[in-house]
């Protein structure tokens, strides 16, 4: 009954390790769907795709196109209806606001940045009540639900 018990207990584990993992595969353009391929030519414009990736993240499917403009590399993930869930554009340090740098500097002195992202996320911010209780919780374009944190807490 324990090695019974053991291996069970390993088998969750293993299991809801690959519940949560996120699963990348490159795939062809041409394997995107229509209303994606469509956003992807409208928001690449004069870019180069490098690499386009099917991912799965916690039951979530995205795809993320790897670009580059000039010398410029951009990530961009859209979800299946087409929306730009995040945008990942390399920039050099010397583009980082002084404040920016200035608290990096603090809490790390000793950093040699090796690389640098600007990254954007979208998201729709919700606010409204349940049951005359208030609610407010970010809804992401891929259906997931993120709640905010209470003052409370």
């Amino acid at each position: 009954m324990k090695y019974f018990t053991i291996a069970l207990v390993g088998l969750f584990a293993t299991s809801t390790l690959s519940l949560h993992a996120e699963e990348a595969k490159v795939i062809k353009f041409n394997e995107l769907p229509a209303i994606v391929q469509q956003s992807v030519l409208h928001h690449t414009k004069k870019a180069t795709i490098k690499k386009v990736e099917l991912i799965h993240a916690e039951g979530v499917i995205k795809y993320e196109i790897e670009t580059i403009n000039k010398t410029v590399n951009m990530d961009i993930t859209f979800a299946r209806n087409g929306e730009i869930l995040e945008l990942e554009k390399a920039i050099p340090a010397s583009s980082l606001p002084a404040d920016a740098l200035a608290a990096i500097r603090k809490d790390y002195p000793a950093i040699n940045i090796q690389e640098l992202e600007s990254v954007q996320s979208f998201y729709y911010d919700v606010e409204g009540a349940v049951s005359g209780q208030p609610v407010h919780f970010k809804a992401l374009a891929t259906g997931d639900i993120e709640d905010e944190p209470n003052e409370n807490d």
